[in-house]
């Protein structure tokens, strides 16, 4: 097993932004507030035991967009903590992009998914339009080494302890563990692939026109959302690192 040093550990959001350039072509506007909560405390921040940022912003110009995020956590010079998430606004029901990328010395844990917020089982078209096009993406990352074993592909490890997260998933998640740097590199072109996706999606994405299919599509969104926001057991490590005060607006800002 290869171990990374902090310093050599993937620039998450570097990658992202510069290298991969996923939101070229696109106008971000920073929010400055969400849910009723000033942004400002997560744009940068400095701790005794972390640093880092959780910027969120809207498309200018555009109703499609609750929020778009990312960040970085880094944690006491030995590990970091980023996530990616792209939330529709509820006039759309596109699925809610959601990337966890942590990184430490021993491996680097992953979990990308594009989340549906419908029953797809009974919206299969939902599938077909949002997910679907994922399946040839995940066909070519789901064997990296640490996602598979003896060539089947082991999706939901990482998450397995917690059946309302594994509810949540897609039929397409890259979710798991991975060590040797080179697979590393392979994940993040995983996120990168992925995220694109989304962002074509939304583009072509248009408002919902069934009063009742939206009351449906909202009522899953916000309690996938109180999941995410309220069990992930990092929101534990959130509190003990900002407070319970700030809790609220970074677990909100992360998913």
């Amino acid at each position: 097993m290869a171990r990374v040093p902090f310093n050599d550990m993937i620039r998450f959001t570097d990658e992202l932004l510069v290298t991969h350039k996923i939101f070229d072509g696109l106008e971000l506007e920073p929010l400055n507030t969400y849910l009723g909560m000033d942004t400002q405390p997560a744009w940068e921040y400095k701790t005794p035991l972390a640093s880092g940022f959780y910027k969120p912003y809207v498309l200018k110009g555009s109703d499609k967009i609750d929020k778009i995020t990312y960040g970085e956590l880094h944690y006491m010079g030995r590990a970091k903590y980023c996530a990616l998430n792209f939330t529709a606004s509820d006039d759309y029901d596109l699925p809610i992009f959601s990337c966890e990328f942590d990184e430490s010395a021993p491996r680097l844990s992953i979990t990308v998914d594009l989340m549906p917020v419908v029953d797809i089982a009974v919206h299969p078209e939902y599938r077909e339009k949002y997910l679907d096009p994922l399946k040839d993406i995940w066909r070519t990352y789901r064997t990296l080494p640490g996602l598979t074993k003896d060539g089947r592909c082991h999706v939901q490890r990482r998450y397995a302890p917690w059946p309302w997260a594994r509810a949540a998933l897609s039929p397409y998640p890259i979710d798991g563990r991975v060590e040797e740097p080179e697979t590393r590199l392979a994940v993040l072109d995983a996120v990168v692939a992925y995220a694109r996706v989304w962002l074509d999606l939304m583009k072509k994405a248009e408002p919902i026109r069934d009063p009742a299919y939206k009351r449906e599509m909202i009522t899953r969104k916000r309690a996938v959302q109180k999941y995410f926001r309220e069990l992930d057991p990092g929101g534990e490590v959130i509190k003990k690192i900002f407070g319970a005060e700030k809790q609220k607006l970074f677990v909100s800002l992360i998913f």
